[in-house]
């Protein structure tokens, strides 16, 4: 018999590119969320998960020029920060490369 009152877990695969590598130990990781979590969510958990990712997140986001996709769509183009999460989604963050 199923436990009604448990709750299933949707698994998102978070990517960081460029110098985010390095504050989240690695380039990918998978994070369990509970079902209709927002990429808010998500961003609040990698925060806590990843302390040393979290202030260059911030900075990131505060300053307008961190790229996050969701399965590829930059979020500009869905809900932003409240974009609906599903089950097996891709999240993507992409610092800014210069170069010349």
């Amino acid at each position: 018999m199923k436990d009604t009152g448990s709750l299933d877990l949707m698994t998102i695969t978070v990517k960081v590119f460029g110098g985010l590598r390095e504050s989240f130990q690695g380039g990918t990781q998978l994070q369990q969320l509970p079902p209709a979590s927002t990429l808010a969510s998500l961003i609040t958990k990698l925060n806590a998960d990843f302390p040393d990712l979290s202030a260059d997140l911030a900075k990131g986001l505060d300053a307008g020029y961190l790229n996050i996709l969701v399965n590829g769509r930059n979020i500009r183009f869905l809900q932003g920060h409240e974009t609906m999460l599903q089950d097996g989604d891709i999240v993507a963050f992409l610092p800014p490369v210069g170069g010349g």
